[in-house]
């Protein structure tokens, strides 16, 4: 299901990401999203606090899809860390598909890469932690082994 064609999207590390694997690799998951006229700022294009909002829906749908099922009552991800490099505008109107993976797993915490692309274009690259947290205690908790299972085969690590 890739796109045939496409040259490797540059990086300002020098490295480069290919969108085939991307898009052909299970462990990433897809979210869609719609950009609407009243996400667009003063200079006409979509403003950079919605880029957030579009890793958060890619952050919650593959929480929601893959871990949620796994966890105890009463047990949640939350957001510790997000770091957004922008790479290209985003225009209304318009619709992007964020791809989410796991990178690193700790104790309690899971570290996550994500794209931001519209059409093949690179429009953001992020990287985010969220932690595991115990809803009555409010403090991080150690994966339940069923969801370190999931979250295991879901691993995608970064190139070393």
């Amino acid at each position: 299901m890739g796109v045939p064609g496409l040259a490797p999207l540059a990086r300002d590390d020098g490295e480069s990401m290919d969108l085939n694997d991307l898009l052909a690799d299970p462990r990433v998951v897809w979210t869609e999203d719609v950009l609407r006229f009243g996400d667009t700022d003063a200079n006409g294009h979509i403003n950079n606090a919605l880029f957030a909002t579009l890793c958060e829906s890619g952050r919650v749908n593959l929480f929601r899809t893959r871990f949620d099922p796994t966890l105890p009552k009463n047990r949640f991800f939350v957001i510790a860390r997000l770091g957004i490099d922008f790479r290209a505008e985003l225009n209304f109107p318009g619709s992007v598909r964020t791809g989410t993976w796991i990178t690193r797993l700790g104790r309690s915490s899971v570290s996550l890469a994500q794209v931001i692309l519209s059409g093949d274009t690179l429009a953001a690259e992020a990287d985010a932690v969220c932690v595991l947290m115990d809803g009555a205690t409010r403090r991080p908790m150690p994966y339940p082994d069923a969801t370190r299972r999931a979250l295991e085969s879901m691993l995608r690590p970064t190139a070393e």
